[in-house]
């Protein structure tokens, strides 16, 4: 593998002849690398032959390199007279080979991945280039820098790297340091450890950016030893950070007109060639096409006359890819598009604050004013309802048909949601967050690409035909969560009456306006830490075919990074976070929402967030009709993936917003109150389930510990739910834990991270959302039939609804959990469609035992799911 790769694998040990064998969990650390990789002692028994000899089966000393279940090479040495003698030297994985007690050539190690695509080299500034095997090349090599403006690059082996533009190289580039300047190393932590090399001055950057490039160590004789690409993130940030209009905005207007002017602008730095291709209709011939100019900072420009107004326009970019390794021609919406045809296939050029068809009573200036925002001045006072715009309409009766799932349906009065939002809104309710209504890719947005499940009543409440019928459909029926986004900045299509020009945009004002007429503010659900597509084909990748490779964020050796389910972005660079502010910034002003829910927030870096909170709280009342104090921000600052541990720099994760004013989801009050994870065994119980006062049978094969171990948890959970009551503040003390300890400041009781906030307004508390089961799902599962009735079951939903409502802090509820919604235990009803989705807002209606839920996401729990749904209780 890579170096990088072989450079974090440690040593597992094991057998009679080792002195120090080490568990699997914790193999040995390396103690150096060279060019062939990692080095380890390996500590021999004091009569290793002897100490073999005494024990039969199993080898005398094993070997193992790996990480985790990564294993890359193993070898045993089954006899005592096999074992190498204390001092010796020998060689692992090299090839074919068994270990050799021989130095192997440094041309035995086979490293470039040029061919398949990989990028272990960072272009981190003009003058340096990062990588990390630079740093371990046999003394005495070389570096050189390859650039081919038509991606004709090809590693030769021990040749080298063929088909260099000539007039651009190869250069020469100086091993400057083997670390990472300071400076370097916090901007870039994941990459610690890497050589430096000097790039000549010769070397023109801005212009070596714009084709494929390649790095590669030559031996002392010539002789290729390692080639790959290279990144070029950091160095756009450096070069080509830009600052002016991007989209389609008013430009000067041409000779002669009288209407203002169109001024169409894409950053594209590393793109050759960008024209734009206008329409005259959403899915017509193209009209014309013409080409763009290039600034100094890689922002591509047309200006043109009034009468673009009400075109339709793509651009044609082409650029390197290095997902293929070669220059295409890409054809992308703008990803500044304020409005766009059906399935954000072409964007429609328009200016929102000017346009006075899509505000709601012709005035773009003031339309909002008809329905102000209900009076609002403390975000620590807020309380949410979850809510998915398509559930709220879709089986209400009282809604006309043909708006049903509509944004407009919000409109219509004396509906069974209508009447049930406001009466949360009169019991104190203050926000709706809607879940995702940008552009999201995962729901045909022209109704007749789309198609419904015809699933029959009366099935059996474990039949498994529902399940089978949704899912014949689920990618192309109307329901999906839509957490899949397209086109940042323009309402979802598929909620509109039309899904091709401005209806979208004036029907979700219209909706916003609704909301607001009940009592309620609106909380919108984005989603920036991925996008849909990438890649240099297919209608959902956006933002990758205008800057290929910069939007996302990609893993050491080049890979794209899918943490959170799929590409990754990157707003550690400074474009994606300008993209990140600026939309927020476009919500808040020109569809008057409340408040900002971000998906998976965690993926964001700490300072992109509050540049966002910064932003919003410089909006005020006289300057833009808003108070931007008042807007909510708060997401998901769970730490995971190739974020965690601070690899990519300080993220907006839970103990680092303290002192923000963002919040963020308190899951430690959620599993504390429900009892386990959801990621653990579904029927382990909480606070409020059961735990310890009418637990699991042992025959039932939940291990939950004995009845000592469940009193300590259950104490543990209490007190865990008492620093919740307190909004989770890290300063607070409480006189005494369960453990007896007096005067314990709450951000280091149990272990630490349980309390992590410095005001309540930063912290969510809830016990469940969208994600996961339902609170009624949950305490099916919990509390079965055997054990409690279905009234204790009921006032266990309660309790549970109890601990959020009555916690300092912001408490969030998930649509129905007040009428014990059910999704027949979906875990997952992302792409269940409306059968398994189904809110019934007169509380008739419930989806338990109406099937089992979809076996893509579920199937594994079939068997015990089916008693339980087959009991009506």
């Amino acid at each position: 593998g890579a170096l990088e790769q072989r450079d974090s694998l440690g040593l597992h040990v094991w057998g009679p002849a080792a002195s120090k064998v080490t568990p699997w969990e914790a193999p040995q650390e390396a103690i150096g690398t060279d060019w062939f990789g990692p080095f380890f002692d390996v500590w021999l028994a004091p009569n290793a032959a002897a100490a073999s000899l005494s024990v039969s089966g199993g080898p005398a000393l094993g070997l193992l390199l790996h990480s985790g279940e990564d294993k890359r090479t193993c070898h045993e040495f089954s006899a005592a007279s096999d074992v190498p003698n204390a001092g010796s030297e020998i060689w692992l994985g090299l090839g074919d080979k068994g270990p050799t007690k021989e130095a192997p050539s440094c041309m035995d190690v086979p490293c470039g991945d040029l061919v398949s695509g990989g990028a272990r080299a960072h272009w981190l500034a003009e003058d340096v280039i990062a990588w990390r095997a630079a740093g371990n090349a046999p003394p005495g090599s070389s570096f050189r820098l390859y650039a081919s403006s038509s991606a004709t690059l090809q590693d030769g082996g021990t040749g080298g790297v063929k088909n260099c533009d000539t007039d651009a190289g190869p250069h020469v580039l100086t091993l400057k340091a083997k670390e990472l300047t300071a400076e370097l190393a916090a901007a870039h932590p994941y990459l610690k450890g890497c050589a430096l090399l000097e790039v000549p001055k010769e070397a023109k950057a801005r212009d070596l950016c714009r084709g494929q490039l390649a790095v590669a160590i030559l031996a002392p004789g010539g002789e290729c030893l390692d080639c790959t690409g290279v990144q070029l993130g950091a160095l756009l940030d450096v070069l080509f950070t830009y600052k002016g209009p991007l989209g389609c905005v008013p430009g000067t207007p041409a000779s002669g007109d009288a209407e203002v002017g169109v001024l169409l602008s894409l950053w594209s730095p590393t793109a050759q060639e960008v024209s734009v291709l206008f329409f005259d209709t959403p899915r017509g011939p193209a009209l014309e096409t013409l080409a763009m100019e290039c600034s100094e900072l890689g922002a591509w420009q047309l200006r043109g006359p009034g009468t673009w107004w009400g075109r339709y326009y793509t651009y044609r970019v082409k650029a390197y890819h290095p997902q293929v390794s070669k220059v295409v021609t890409m054809e992308v919406p703008d990803p500044y598009s304020s409005a766009c045809s059906a399935d954000a296939g072409r964007t429609l050029a328009r200016h929102l604050p000017t346009w006075r068809e899509v505000a709601p009573g012709g005035d773009p200036a003031t339309w909002w004013k008809a329905h102000p925002a209900p009076a609002f001045e403390d975000r620590g006072r807020a309380s949410v309802y979850e809510l998915h715009i398509r559930d709220f309409s879709a089986s209400d009766d009282l809604v006309p048909e043909d708006i049903r799932g509509k944004y407009v349906a919000f409109e219509t009065e004396g509906t069974h949601g209508d009447k049930h939002l406001r009466r949360l809104a009169a019991a104190g309710l203050t926000h709706v967050q809607l879940l995702p209504n940008y552009d999201f890719g995962t729901v045909p947005e022209r109704a007749e690409d789309r198609r419904e499940p015809a699933i029959p009543k009366g099935e059996a409440p474990d039949s498994e035909l529902p399940q089978k019928l949704a899912a014949e459909v689920a990618d192309v029926d109307g329901f999906n969560w839509g957490y899949d986004p397209v086109l940042f900045n323009v309402p979802e299509g598929s909620y509109a009456t039309d899904p091709d020009g401005g209806a979208r945009i004036l029907e979700h004002r219209r909706m916003i306006s609704a909301l607001h007429a009940k009592g309620l503010r609106v909380v919108v659900d984005v989603v920036y830490n991925h996008t849909l597509g990438s890649g240099p084909e297919g209608p959902v990748s956006v933002l990758d075919k205008c800057v290929p490779g910069y939007y996302h964020r990609r893993s050491e050796s080049g890979a794209y990074e899918c943490s959170t389910c799929m590409n990754n972005t990157a707003a550690e660079r400074a474009m994606m976070e300008r993209l990140v502010v600026d939309s927020i910034l476009i919500w808040a002003k020109e569809y008057r929402v409340d408040g900002f829910r971000y998906d998976l927030m965690g993926h964001l870096p700490l300072k992109c967030v509050t540049d966002c909170r910064s932003a919003l709280d410089a909006l005020t009342l006289e300057k833009d009709g808003i108070d931007g104090k008042n807007i909510l921000m708060y997401g998901e600052g769970w730490e995971f993936g190739e974020i965690a541990g601070g690899q990519r720099g300080t993220m907006a994760v839970q103990q680092k917003l303290a002192g923000t004013g963002v919040g963020s989801f308190n899951d430690r009050v959620r599993d504390s109150t429900l009892g386990g994870t959801p990621f653990a065994d579904p029927r382990f119980q909480g606070f409020s389930t059961g735990l310890l006062l009418r637990p699991w049978p042992v025959e039932a094969g939940v291990d939950q510990g004995d009845a000592e171990q469940q009193r300590k948890d259950v104490l543990v959970a209490a007190d865990k739910i008492r620093i919740a009551l307190v909004a989770s503040l890290k300063d607070y003390r409480l006189a005494e834990d369960c453990e007896g300890k007096k005067d314990v400041l709450a951000g280091e009781a149990h272990g630490g991270g349980v309390a992590y906030t410095a005001q309540p307004e930063e912290i969510i508390n809830y016990v469940s959302a969208h994600d996961n089961e339902t609170l009624f799902d949950n305490t099916a599962w919990k509390m079965p039939p055997s054990l409690f009735s279905p009234l204790e079951r009921a006032r266990a939903n309660w309790l549970c609804t109890a601990v959020v409502a009555l916690s300092h802090g912001i408490p969030f509820f998930h649509a129905g959990d007040e009428l014990l919604r059910s999704k027949s235990l979906d875990r997952d009803s992302y792409n269940s469609g409306d059968y398994f989705n189904v809110l019934d807002f007169t509380g008739r209606c419930s989806a338990f035992g109406t099937g089992l839920p979809v076996k893509v996401k579920n199937g594994e729990k079939w068997d015990l799911m089916r008693p339980l749904l087959q009991d009506a209780s």
